[in-house]
Order: C-alpha cells, then structure tokens, then sequence
C-alpha cells in the first residue's frame, strides 16, 4: 500500500470516528436513527473494520495492531449502548456519554493517536 493511500484510509477512519459523535448526538435529540444497535455493536462492518480485518496489520507493529482492533471493537459497543439508549428514549443517560471526555470519546481519542502515528 502506497503513502497515499495508507493516509487516507487513516483519515477516512478518523472523520468517520468523529462523525459518531454528532450521529449519536442527533439520535439523542430525536430517538430515531437508520442504525441497528446490533449491527453497530460489530466491529468488521464499517469500512475502517473491514480494512481492520484485512490488511491494517501489514502497515503496523502487532502491538499497534492489537490496540487499534481492540480499541475499535470498544468504540463500536460503546456506541451501540449509546445508540440503543438513545432510541429508548433514555436522553439523561445518553447524552453524557457522547462527550470526548466519556469513554466513547476516550476509546476515540487514543485510537486517532495511534492511527496519527502510523
């Protein structure tokens, strides 16, 4: 994989990550959403997972790498409790959790850093 290309899969990876926030946030604020909580609890279906699950290995150390899939598939079930709360109507326990000082926004955070720093 060419520079290019490794550099945009790592920011497609990171505005999708960052696009959760306002998703969820939205979701939050109307209780409706097109996303399944079950399906957003996976990690291999988004493109970031899938390019997880394939060849992100190749361009890392396996330390990196194990970090990276575990902090990912972290986010996605954080995510999808939050999503689920959120259209049970539950906006008092959503809501903080979609902060970047939550644990979705610290599960983000540090999984910006290392894909930075590939």
């Amino acid at each position: 994989m060419d520079a290019k290309t490794k550099s945009d899969k790592i920011e497609a990876a990171i505005k999708a990550h960052i696009a959760w926030f306002e998703r969820l946030k939205t979701v939050i604020a109307t209780e409706k959403s097109d996303f399944n909580p079950a399906v957003v609890a996976t990690d291999n279906q988004c493109e970031f997972g899938k390019w997880v699950y394939s060849d992100l290995n190749n361009i890392c150390k396996q330390t990196q790498y194990d970090r990276i899939k575990s902090l990912h598939a972290s986010f996605h079930k954080k995510a999808s409790e939050i999503l689920k709360l959120a259209l049970e109507g539950k906006r008092e326990l959503a809501t903080p959790q979609v902060s970047m000082s939550s644990e979705l926004g610290k599960f983000s955070g540090e999984l910006i850093l290392i894909l930075r720093g590939l």
